[in-house]
């Protein structure tokens, strides 16, 4: 009969050992497993800061081409628009200088005539 109790002890105790073992083995392997997580998780967010300080460098680059471009174009617009105006004020004024000639030019005429 002892030898009875004594495998009859030995299977519930394995089968507790086994459940506190492997208890154990969950809950370290959620530690590492956590553990293991958070890095990579610091390592995605220190690649994705990494990666908007490059795009916002690249972003000021492209803004800053982009006002150089609007500026040069807007200083190109407003010189056109300056020579054009200078242009039709020449226009103006020889034609009014025509005009006045012409004008005196008939008034002659008329008190010649």
């Amino acid at each position: 009969m002892d030898k009875g109790n004594g495998g009859s002890g030995f299977l519930p105790g394995f089968i507790i050992g086994a459940l506190i073992g492997g208890a154990a083995a969950i809950l370290l392997s959620k530690e590492e497993l956590r553990n293991r997580v958070a890095g990579t998780a610091r390592d995605a967010g220190n690649f994705a800061m990494d990666a908007t300080g490059d795009l916002r460098g690249r972003v000021t680059d492209v803004t800053s081409q982009w006002q150089s471009s609007v500026s040069d174009l807007y200083e190109r617009g407003r010189r056109v628009v300056e020579s054009a105006r200078s242009n039709i004020d020449a226009a103006v004024s020889e034609g009014r200088d025509t005009a006045d000639q012409t004008r005196d030019d008939l008034q002659r005429q008329a008190e010649e005539g």
